[in-house]
């Protein structure tokens, strides 16, 4: 990795950033395999995931980005953050898992120049807010200059209408918070002030229900996105088509967002579904501009290119059928009927359901749940479900299939990819879970797994049984190190359909370890 500015430090003191810890997490529509796919569903080839080079502004500790160079060892990831001490953290995760294709600098966004090179995607997130009008500007001088020709430029940010209301609360916590300094007393007095206000405001009134919705909303932010995020005296909001503006003048154009699902207009009324599907491609941020309005957005995720790139707007009906489908649909009564016309439901990982009748349909969702967190092509999904029938076949299978997949993969039910996750759903003789989230595991229960997305680890054992999955030990040799700490006996607390606390499970300890084998596979941490 050859970088001239790698050493280039910047010429400032401490940062708040190296005060008070920002939590470095994944961010799952950051990944270049969705944004690859998203670019694809627009008529736009980028670079492929296993061979491309990312760049990440404001990369923090590096818990979006080192994630990322470890599934991808034959990629190259560059981090630029301007506070020094989070990047010392991240760089020593970089040596624990001995990563070579990651760098973490500590360096200013506004050192950023060609040196740097070309990359195939380049990531802002929570950073265009955050900073100072010439930075923004710089910001959009590096996503046209260091952005390779087919690449993708993902960059986030306070979104107005909703951040008008956000303005108004930010006001008058740091109105309050004014002359205090340290985060904890700032951060209880902006709660504080904001629960007086919410509480004495009226509540039959316009502004009383937006104050306690903001309260609410405050009072579940955890502390240090508080301090950074609502505190902060410089942070600032934009309508999309601003953004979108600005990018233009620098050479590039408006992508999309990057949650695909917000093209679904289904539980818009029909008034407004005609309107927004009335304006042409030529306006199609216009389009997302006035969904915005009537969303009351407050968060964008705004996707760039070059304005070289030729797009197509238009979504064709079999545009599924080119990528990799996952889903964590599991019927809720497992012994309902798959192969008549009677009604299944299925719930998915979030809690939302859907009520299928059609035993083609039924098998498909039953083959998605039991492949998680492997994702199926769509042919291998067709070939699954009708294996599911006992290979019966009708002539119009394939259009079935494609219609409901379109609906559920526009809806956000089922996601798409457009290369196939490098992961495992079952353990091997010698299971191994991934090293990163095994060295996550030693300090917390937030792991990431391989499909870039946060997981927790229910309890101290199941942290422990990870530790245990580092290919070199068997079953055997893990249910006899598992007996050994915790006896031959393991008790599984349960809860019934009402959440409420049920009659205790106790298994042997090898029942427990492949218990927890099947449970680690599906939460998408055993490696391949």
């Amino acid at each position: 990795m050859n970088i001239q500015t790698e050493h280039r430090h910047p010429n400032t003191g401490p940062t708040p950033y190296d005060e008070v810890y920002y939590p470095g997490h994944v961010y799952g529509l950051t990944h270049p395999n969705h944004l690859a796919t998203i670019a694809a569903v627009y008529g736009m080839q980028s670079a492929p995931v296993e061979r491309c080079r990312v760049l990440e502004l404001g990369c923090g500790v590096g818990g979006n980005l080192l994630p990322m160079a470890f599934q991808y060892p034959g990629s190259e990831f560059v981090g630029v953050d301007l506070s020094g001490v989070t990047i010392e953290r991240g760089q020593r995760n970089i040596a624990t898992l001995g990563l070579s294709n990651i760098k973490l600098l500590h360096c200013d966004i506004m050192n950023v120049d060609a040196g740097f090179g070309e990359f195939d995607y380049i990531l802002a997130h929570g950073v265009y807010s955050w900073v100072p009008p010439a930075v923004r500007e710089k910001m959009m001088m590096i996503f046209k200059q260091n952005l390779a020709p087919r690449g993708v430029c993902y960059v986030s940010y306070n979104a107005h209408p909703f951040s008008h209301l956000r303005d108004m609360v930010r006001d008058m916590m740091r109105y309050h918070t004014r002359r205090l300094t340290g985060m904890k007393e700032k951060v209880g007095q902006a709660r504080a002030i904001l629960k007086f206000l919410s509480d004495g405001s009226k509540a039959n009134s316009v502004h009383g229900a937006v104050m306690r919705d903001q309260y609410n909303r405050v009072l579940k932010s955890p502390d240090e996105l508080l301090f950074h995020d609502d505190l902060d005296d410089g942070a600032e909001a934009f309508l999309l088509h601003e953004v979108a503006e600005d990018a233009s003048r620098h050479g590039l154009q408006y992508l999309g967002d990057a949650d695909f699902s917000r093209r679904y207009l289904a539980g818009y009324s029909e008034e407004v579904r005609a309107t927004l599907q009335r304006f042409p491609e030529s306006e199609f941020m216009a389009r997302d501009q006035y969904q915005d309005f009537i969303d009351g957005n407050g968060f964008r995720r705004t996707l760039l290119c070059h304005d070289s790139i030729s797009l197509s707007r238009q979504i064709d009906l079999d545009f599924v059928t080119r990528f990799h489908l996952l889903s964590t649909t599991n019927p809720v009564d497992p012994d309902a009927c798959v192969t008549d016309d009677s009604a299944m439901e299925f719930e998915n990982q979030d809690g939302s359901r859907v009520t299928v009748t059609n035993p083609l349909l039924k098998a498909a969702y039953l083959c998605l749940g039991r492949a998680w967190p492997r994702a199926l092509s769509f042919d291998e999904l067709l070939d699954g479900a009708r294996a599911v029938l006992g290979d019966r076949q009708a002539d119009d299978d394939q259009k079935v299939l494609t219609e409901a997949m379109f609906i559920l993969a526009c809806s956000g039910e089922v996601s798409f990819l457009l290369s196939r996750p490098f992961l495992l759903m079952e353990a091997t003789e010698h299971p191994q879970a991934s090293l990163l989230a095994r060295r996550q595991a030693q300090t917390g229960p937030l792991v990431t797994n391989l499909l870039h997305q946060t997981v927790q680890l229910e309890d101290d054992r199941t942290r422990d049984f990870l530790q245990l999955l580092d290919g070199a030990r068997t079953i055997d040799q893990i249910t006899a190190e598992m007996t050994e700490r915790f006896g031959p006996t393991i008790r599984i607390d349960q809860k019934d359909s009402t959440g409420q606390p049920a009659e205790p499970l106790f298994l042997s300890t090898r029942e427990s370890v492949q218990r927890s084998l099947a449970m680690v596979g599906k939460l998408g941490l055993l490696v391949a």
